[in-house]
């Protein structure tokens, strides 16, 4: 069973990131007095299939002064610091220079802060902070901003380390805003609003199809109609649906079609496609960022670390396409994995769901009272 370096870069890697860390208000962004409804059309609350996305990441659809001017119609006035024209200019250059869709992610300000008046928010207008930075249901104060700039810049970079698995902070389009950039774990987790939400960005349930309800309205009004990707072109070659993740009392270990002990990385991206890869403590590490998929492989002596042989001998999961045997996935509450689990389940920050004499473990970590994510640990044969 040699396997503990690599379980413990593994448990490094599911620690609560972002506003994830936390418990965020979030405030329900009213209808506004223009009669503009945040309801998504033909919904009924549920997500968004995942053969149909809309991705974090790209240029914005909308210009500053046709967000603007939307805005204008819903006759609301604002508590902050700086004219909506300007702010929402600012979404679009900040967006834009760091390839995140700048209007998509002025519509997620206006549910953050409550159509921009941070009416009962721990976040005060003027500290410039536009999406709850730092805002949790134990802490005392947000992140404040010196100017309106740094605020939107932040939030920008923010949505970039949840969506593009390369992302660093040393290599932002402009000077680092973010001082939370680093605790998005690990970079790529949620490159889809439809992956926001339920313990990515927000704890809970409907945060996504709010934001693209907003969205929706800021297009028909500007004669546009909302586009969405296959999630085949977000993650090439990434499979749509649920995803079984398994572990045995005999040991047997199975992650999709992926199986544990024998399960190569060549196997593993003819089920999921190319992931990205990064060679770390001697094994590499390789992430499915539209499945919400880290695994790590370990080579054979003297192989190459990254090498299509290699095999997988842990994973952080936290899509909410992963499903135990039971039916638990990430993002369900803690009443559900002790109703699946029993009664001792879901003490404390990890909950150990299934394990086998050989060292083959599947274990939930827990936070804000729901499943952050599944560790899945497979020992050398």
């Amino acid at each position: 069973m040699r396997y503990p370096i690599v379980i413990a870069a593994a448990l490094s890697l599911a620690l609560p990131a972002g506003l994830a860390a936390q418990a965020p208000q979030q405030p329900q962004a009213p209808a506004p007095p223009g009669g503009t409804s945040t309801t998504p059309t033909g919904t009924s609350g549920g997500t968004t299939p995942l053969t149909s996305v809309t991705p974090v990441m790209g240029q914005s659809r909308l210009t500053g002064d046709q967000i603007a001017a939307w805005f204008a119609k819903q006759k609301i006035t604002p508590a902050i610091t700086v004219p909506i024209p300007e702010l929402a200019r600012l979404f679009v250059d900040e967006g834009n220079a760091q390839n995140v869709r700048g209007d998509i992610a002025f519509a997620q300000s206006i549910l953050e802060t409550g159509w921009f008046r941070y009416e009962g928010s721990m976040v005060k207008p003027t500290d410039n902070n536009f999406s709850g930075l730092g805002a949790c249901d134990s802490c005392n104060r947000g992140n404040i901003f010196a100017t309106p700039q740094e605020g939107v810049r932040a939030q920008i970079q923010h949505l970039w380390a949840y969506a593009d698995p390369n992302a660093d902070p040393a290599k932002v389009a402009r000077p680092l805003a973010d001082r939370r950039f680093a605790m998005v774990s690990p970079y790529g987790k949620a490159p889809t609003w439809e992956a926001m939400g339920n313990g990515n960005w927000a704890s809970g349930g409907g945060y996504t199809e709010k934001i693209l309800a907003l969205y929706a309205s800021m297009l028909r009004a500007n004669g546009l109609e909302p586009q969405t990707t296959t999630l085949r072109s977000v993650a090439s070659g990434a499979p749509s649906g649920p995803l079984s993740v398994l572990v045995t009392r005999k040991g047997a270990v199975r992650m999709g079609t992926l199986a544990g002990r024998t399960g190569t990385l060549a196997a593993a991206e003819k089920a999921y496609g190319t992931g990205s890869k990064r060679a770390t403590y001697g094994n590499c590490r390789v992430t499915w960022s539209s499945l919400g998929a880290v695994m790590t492989f370990a080579p054979e002596s003297g192989a190459d670390t990254c090498g299509p042989e290699s095999r997988v001998r842990a994973a952080v999961l936290t899509g909410q396409q992963w499903l135990t045997a039971k039916g638990l996935k990430p993002g369900d509450p803690v009443s559900k994995v002790r109703k699946l689990y029993g009664k001792k389940a879901a003490r404390g920050s990890s909950s150990v769901l299934m394990s086998s004499k050989s060292g083959a473990r599947l274990t939930a970590r827990i936070g804000e009272g729901v499943v952050k994510s599944f560790l899945v640990a497979v020992p050398r044969s």
